[in-house]
């Protein structure tokens, strides 16, 4: 069976249309035609519903839907484990982050990854943690660099060097002008705009000693960025690390540290049990040193 038939049956799966589909394929349309037609005498089925304007697939046509998808991933898988076996490591590491000062560390890294392995890329996606974890899960990421606290029980982590120190990211008017840091007391006695994290919601309430619901809080955010826009409109104080602030910011507003200090570290993690590509396992090998 040829490969570049099954590639024509799927893009006219998802095209829906003969016309769109040559026109994607670069071919006449009597001749993807007459693909199709030897395609179904191949197979011994049916596999396009031809009653309608539009097509639509078989209940056969839906299983080898299924089926040449799978084909031709695992061709593509084939040629990028060859690819990485060959002279030079190809291929793509896909990592997410969140936003703090972790980011100048994975930079740093990822730039002596290519240094020595200049044809491998990488993808970043930035996210909380929540959402970087759940991309883990659905293997979307290879790695994900996180804050704790994180739940590991699924996953493999390396501790990373540097700690974050937390704190209140305010206008900078006559209400903090001559504040170097702002007391629990403080911080509780202000309209808050704070991660949506549950885990971490839970840390910040046993480090003020109050339950969350007895706070006054204005938003929830997933990432801290979009967040010192309601900062700026006077929306509330923005509870983060240092480095979530240091990574944007705005004129007219200043970081007050809580005191007594908090200080959070950051991992990098993978899913246990799931073997990576090469480039991704390569990378997470660097990781383990970590100076």
């Amino acid at each position: 069976m040829d490969l570049k038939v099954l590639k024509s049956f799927i893009t006219v799966c998802e095209t829906g249309n003969i016309t769109r589909a040559s026109e994607r394929l670069f071919i006449s349309q009597p001749a993807l035609t007459r693909q199709i037609k030897d395609l179904e005498e191949e197979v011994g089925s049916i596999l396009f519903d031809r009653s309608t304007r539009a097509l639509s697939l078989t209940e056969s046509g839906h299983l080898f839907y299924a089926k040449a998808q799978e084909i031709l991933g695992l061709v593509n898988s084939a040629k990028k484990e060859l690819a990485e076996r060959g002279n030079f490591l190809r291929g793509t590491v896909k990592v997410g982050a969140v936003e703090t000062s972790l980011m100048k560390f994975l930079a740093q890294k990822m730039k002596a990854f290519r240094e020595t392995h200049p044809h491998v890329l990488f993808e970043l996606y930035s996210a909380d943690g929540d959402d970087l974890k759940r991309s883990l899960d659905e293997n979307i990421l290879d790695i994900a660099f996180l804050l704790e606290p994180v739940e590991i029980a699924k996953y493999v982590r390396t501790v990373l060097p540097g700690r974050e120190r937390w704190g209140l990211v305010v206008k900078d008017n006559d209400t903090f002008k001559d504040k170097q840091f702002l007391t629990y007391k403080e911080v509780i006695q202000t309209p808050l705009i704070l991660p949506r994290r549950y885990i971490v919601l839970e840390e910040i309430s046993s480090w003020l000693h109050v339950p969350e619901k007895e706070l006054t809080v204005s938003a929830y955010h997933n990432l801290p960025s979009n967040a010192l826009d309601l900062v700026e409109n006077d929306f509330g104080g923005l509870l983060c690390v240092e480095g979530s602030f240091e990574n944007r910011q705005k004129c007219g507003m200043k970081f007050l540290p809580i005191s007594p200090e908090r200080y959070s570290g950051h991992v990098a993690v993978r899913r246990k049990n799931r073997q990576l590509s090469r480039p991704a396992e390569l990378f997470w090998e660097s990781l383990q040193n970590n100076e």
